[in-house]
């Protein structure tokens, strides 16, 4: 009868102590380890440095794995023969195209001289038709008196037919003067307006009026300038060109963007490399840690919180900033047992990047100090 009693009195005090170790004790559900603990692999930023739009043949690698580098450290040299014989070529583009722009600029300030001349030459060509128009129509009436006097003597008989015929004819030619001046005056007035010409009338000054030939010449020189624009325009092109083989010539030295370590190399001496491939897996001196933390603890992880973490191989404290507190993917939610009626909880991704200390090394582990006990 005792054995019967002292099993269920047995089997009821290990229960009763197993519970209060489980309450009161440490416990591994995520609800407690995150409350408790929080810990990440420190992992630092990688880099692929490839060669920006040029590719080529390696000609000296100046690098190998773990090797660590400054900013600025040569990686990769490419072959830049052809580069250079391209841009020794666009030199010789270049030139040519400001020789043709200098002897383009000259032959339009040549023309724009001889329309000027033309033009001044012209106002007095017109004053002198003019002149001689008027003295056509002088030697016009003259010779039409001459003829009315003979036409008279020939009807009284006092003047043969023939003289009256070379009177008549010296009228037919003072005429023929007049209407060759008229037209060659109206020709050369070709484009002037009835105020110009009326002042002219009234002045005999030709100079000032608009004339149907210079406007031409001015609008074929007008053509000549935009002819020299579109020099001038092949010639920024050009140099924009040459700059960027320039600029390709530079990228053909491949060179570290900062200080860190190579983990990969990807090409050898000899090898062809494509144009924007890249070379040199690099790992960066910035450093972090991905900790995740319940949506009760997440506000004290704001962006730009600074924070204190402990270095376990190392046994010290390095400092850190929070970059970003991001709700994390739904595998990291935690999900309790309930054995205290909590809800589930979501679990934020917080990543925190630290300072750079003496032989701190990615894949150390670091815990960061609790933000509510800061």
């Amino acid at each position: 009868m005792k054995k019967i009693v002292a099993i269920p009195v047995i089997f009821l005090s290990l229960l009763l102590v197993g519970s209060s170790l489980i309450y009161f004790g440490s416990r591994n559900d995520a609800v407690s380890v995150a409350r408790s603990l929080k810990a990440g692999v420190l992992t630092a930023d990688e880099i692929n440095i490839a060669f920006q739009n040029v590719g080529g043949k390696v000609i000296k690698k100046n690098v190998q794995e773990s090797q660590l580098v400054k900013k600025g450290d040569v990686l990769y040299v490419l072959d830049d023969v052809d580069t250079k014989i391209a841009i020794e070529r666009m030199n010789a583009v270049i030139s040519a195209q400001e020789a043709q722009i200098r002897q383009e600029e000259s032959a339009i300030q040549i023309q724009s001289h001889e329309i000027d001349l033309t033009e001044l030459t012209t106002w007095r060509k017109i004053e002198e038709v003019q002149a001689n128009l008027e003295a056509a129509k002088a030697a016009r009436d003259l010779a039409q008196t001459e003829y009315n006097r003979n036409a008279k003597l020939h009807d009284s008989a006092s003047i043969s037919q023939s003289v009256l015929d070379n009177v008549k004819n010296t009228l037919t030619q003072a005429k023929m003067n007049v209407v060759q001046a008229e037209s060659q005056l109206s020709s050369l007035l070709a484009g002037s307006t009835q105020e110009q010409r009326a002042n002219f009338n009234i002045t005999k000054n030709a100079e000032g009026m608009t004339l149907q030939s210079i406007v031409n010449l001015r609008h074929s020189l007008d053509n000549r300038q935009n002819q020299l624009a579109q020099l001038r325009a092949q010639l920024v092109q050009s140099k924009a060109d040459l700059q960027q083989l320039e600029v390709n010539n530079k990228r053909l030295t491949l060179v570290a963007p900062e200080d860190g370590k190579v983990l990969q190399v990807f090409y050898e001496e000899g090898e062809m490399v494509p144009a924007g491939a890249p070379a040199v897996l690099l790992e960066t001196n910035r450093k972090y840690v991905d900790i995740y933390v319940n949506e009760k603890m997440v506000n004290n992880y704001l962006p730009g919180t600074s924070v204190t973490a402990k270095v376990i191989a190392l046994n010290s404290e390095v400092k850190g900033v929070v970059r970003f507190a991001n709700v994390a993917p739904s595998f990291a939610d935690l999900r309790t047992t309930r054995e205290r009626g909590q809800a589930d909880l979501t679990s934020y991704q917080v990543r925190i990047y630290v300072d750079d200390i003496p032989h701190l090394l990615t894949g150390m582990t670091i815990e960061v100090n609790d933000a509510e006990r800061r």
